[in-house]
């Protein structure tokens, strides 16, 4: 503890008397902030708004969804217009305490969606800074270190993730909080680590809360490391993790609760295998692709042709779309060997390779199954590097004061550097001169089945112009390393460092953001206009039959080939989260999150399971009115109504089900049956009379009943929160109400 606070105190003495004009801890996190907006600027100032994988198809109906129940003074605990119904508040996706929520009391829906994903980067930036201030690193090694962290790759790859996205500033927010916890154990300082902790908690992702814990592990290895008493150092670390932990455990109640109640329901219940979790993670090739930007291609297209990652990623683009770090930076990660902060350094280097620990980790914790895509982990290493580069800033700062022996090894490491990059012009030249080479190359690491779609010389293209940008940035920061003018003028020496360092990173990760006009975001199918018209008459759910996963590709008429047509195709074929901001319901379709209940889950496979008229009948007995499909169907049960442009050479058909039981219904007889398997094939058996029959899974719950008793059920009011009915009946029986069950729903009388 003696030895950081020393460094501590030697930081503050010497910047005490500069002008507060001149303070690292005021400008630095200013231009922090500036240069975040200059980076988003076409996002802050415009109407455009991201919309690549899960953000449009995905989050951004739900998430609308959920404020419209806030804004009609209603607490968003059900969702009823998927998957039969489904808890809202439960499922984390949903994000429904979330502070960002806050930008839609005072702002347009869509400019508070997309501000949720601007902040976090900006947040996470400041947070590294501030962090890396209370760990002694001086102000410019800090604030070159956290642009690093700002614009990396893999920060900005989270970006396509909304409900996580946040993990990137809560995590260095933790470190700085608990870090000034443990130096100053009073109640308010351990709160605040408490408050922050359980923002991270609410949003349910256990393998980046796992990467917070390692964090903050490394943190209180540090502290106690660095502490002149350490049994009363360790009994700070334990009172702090305690209280905090408490303390955020106790705030994120609100969301943990009703999580937990959820999970044993949903599909994730048993956790994943190995396989399942991984097949979608960071290869060893991808390696390169932290210091060789777009290693793979680029990952926006609408059939992957100027992509080859495929083979990589189970055949699409990865889960975090870019690793890439810079060149420079990874040269002055390197260059923290030569730091004198020697706990400090290895700490943050043990904590950049976690990563391959987690199959380990998987097979002996359980909570680890629970997550996917360990690739998440690089956020730590990300953070991890970036603190190295800040101690590698400071080496290069202080060179003049490191022993003879120190300097010569840092002039040898520049020059190997040098080496590299002149390496990298050489093959650079070699490829260009012979560009099949590369192409070969590329197309053996492809699937034969999509060459013919694939443009081999706009991707070696590419990779031949990424491998001339890391030599071209390496070159310079190795050669600002070896020359003299360090001696002569070092804070604009170390300054022209920074600036290398943000110039490679933001230059190239500008095109890790696509996004699309507030146009495009707000176009709403036909095909949903549509259904809104004819659900509006009669309650009922619709079934879209194909799965997202079959993306046609070349066949998409478009003018170019960006990912962004792709959310039209989604939308003008029905896929159903679209729709359910018009007050669409739907019965069953592909999971995305895993979070629906398993009776969901289990009704699609039996669907998908069953010969199509069974399927067809079952569908229709859970109230399913329509059916989506792009395929020409013929079969009695079904009747066409309508078919949509698709912008494909095939329609979206639009088929009504005959024979749909509705919504509510009242039931005078009823059956035992032994399991919900016996249920469902009951369901789908042609013979059952399901308008009129009640099956009973639970024996002893309700008396037996046989009659022929008549009764008519008129729904009096559908709303999210609780449904009314009006029966009207000749005899005993039962109302039957085709939605998912779930605890705490009630049945009243009047």
């Amino acid at each position: 503890m003696v030895s950081w606070l020393s460094n501590r105190a030697k930081v503050s003495g010497s910047e005490e008397g500069l002008r507060w004009q001149q303070r690292p801890d005021l400008w630095c996190p200013v231009l922090l902030v500036l240069a975040g907006i200059l980076f988003f600027f076409d996002a802050i100032f415009s109407s455009k708004n991201f919309y690549f994988r899960d953000i449009l198809n995905f989050h951004y109906p739900l998430h609308k969804v959920m404020i419209e129940s806030y804004a009609q003074g209603e607490f968003p605990l059900w969702n009823p217009y998927i998957y039969l119904g489904q808890p809202m508040l439960a499922n984390p996706n949903h994000m429904a305490f979330y502070p960002s929520n806050l930008f839609h009391l005072f702002l347009p829906f869509n400019y508070a969606f997309k501000l949720h994903f601007i902040v976090h980067p900006i947040l996470g930036g400041l947070g590294l800074y501030f962090l890396q201030r209370r760990l002694g690193i001086n102000g410019l090694a800090a604030f070159g270190g956290s642009l690093a962290y700002q614009f990396s790759g893999p920060v900005l790859s989270f970006l396509n993730l909304y409900s996580i996205v946040q993990a990137v500033a809560l995590m260095p927010w933790m470190a700085w909080a608990f870090l000034g916890a443990l130096y100053d154990s009073h109640w308010r300082r351990i709160l605040v680590f408490g408050a922050v902790l359980a923002l991270q908690i609410i949003t349910f992702e256990p393998l980046l809360l796992q990467c917070s814990l390692w964090l903050l592990a490394g943190i209180a290895l540090l502290y106690l490391l660095e502490s002149g008493e350490r049994t009363n150092a360790l009994r700070t670390i334990l009172r702090v993790g305690a209280v905090g932990g408490m303390f955020g455990l106790a705030l994120a109640a609100v969301q943990i609760l009703p999580t937990l109640e959820l999970l044993p329901r949903s599909i994730r219940a048993g956790g994943y295998d190995f396989k399942t979790v991984s097949d979608w993670s960071m290869r060893p090739l991808e390696l390169l692709n932290i210091v060789v930007p777009h290693l793979f291609g680029n990952p926006y297209t609408i059939d992957g042709s100027a992509y080859w990652g495929e083979m990589f990623h189970r055949g699409r683009e990865g889960y975090l779309v870019s690793f890439f770090f810079g060149a420079g930076s990874a040269l002055l990660s390197i260059l923290s060997i030569f730091s004198p902060r020697k706990r400090l350094k290895l700490i943050f280097a043990a904590l950049a390779l976690i990563s391959p620990l987690y199959r380990v980790l998987y097979e002996w914790v359980p909570v680890f199954r629970m997550g996917r895509y360990p690739s998440k982990y690089f956020l730590l290493a990300t953070l991890a590097l970036a603190v190295l580069v800040s101690l590698g800033i400071e080496v290069a700062q202080k060179t003049e004061e490191r022993s003879d022996r120190t300097r010569r090894s840092i002039m040898i490491l520049a020059a190997a550097a040098a080496a590299v990059s002149v390496f990298g012009f050489a093959a650079w030249v070699y490829f260009q001169h012979h560009p099949g080479v590369l192409e070969s190359w590329i197309r053996s690491k492809t699937d034969p089945n999509s060459a013919r779609i694939k443009d081999y010389p706009a991707m070696a293209s590419q990779l031949k112009a990424s491998v001339r940008s890391s030599a071209t940035w390496l070159g310079l920061l190795s050669v600002l390393l070896l020359s003299p003018v360090s001696r002569r003028r070092p804070a604009l020496w170390t300054s022209m460092i920074v600036l290398i360092l943000v110039a490679e990173l933001a230059s190239t990760n500008l095109r890790l953001i696509p996004i699309m006009s507030e146009e495009d975001v707000n176009f709403v199918p036909a095909v949903n206009s549509y259904l809104e018209r004819l659900c509006k008459n009669e309650l009922g759910r619709v079934v879209p039959a194909d799965s997202p996963r079959e993306i046609p590709g070349k066949a998409i008429w478009a003018p170019n080939r960006s990912w962004a047509w792709l959310t039209y195709y989604f939308r003008k074929t029905g896929q159903p989260l679209y729709g359910i901001m018009n007050g669409i319901q739907y019965s069953v379709f592909f999971s995305v999150d895993d979070l629906n209940t398993r009776q969901s889950r289990d009704l699609l496979k039996k669907c998908s399971s069953l010969p199509s008229e069974a399927a067809l009948l079952l569908l229709a007995r859970m109230n399913s009115r329509y059916l989506l499909t792009v395929n020409d169907v013929s079969n009695p049960n079904l009747e066409l109504l309508s078919s949509f442009d698709t912008n494909t050479d095939v329609k979206l058909n639009v088929y009504r089900l005959k024979n749909f039981l509705p919504r509510a219904y009242f039931a005078s007889v009823t059956e035992q049956i032994s399991s919900k398997e016996e249920a469902l094939e009951r369901l789908s058996t042609p013979e059952f009379s399901a308008h009129k029959t009640l099956i009973i899974a639970d024996p002893g719950s309700v008396p037996a009943q046989e009659g022929d008793g008549r009764g008519e059920v008129r729904i009096l009011s559908y709303r999210r929160q609780w449904v009314q009915c009006e029966v009207v009946a000749e005899t005993d029986g039962y109302l039957v109400l085709l939605d998912s069950y779930y605890p705490g729903w009630r049945a009243y009388f009047r």
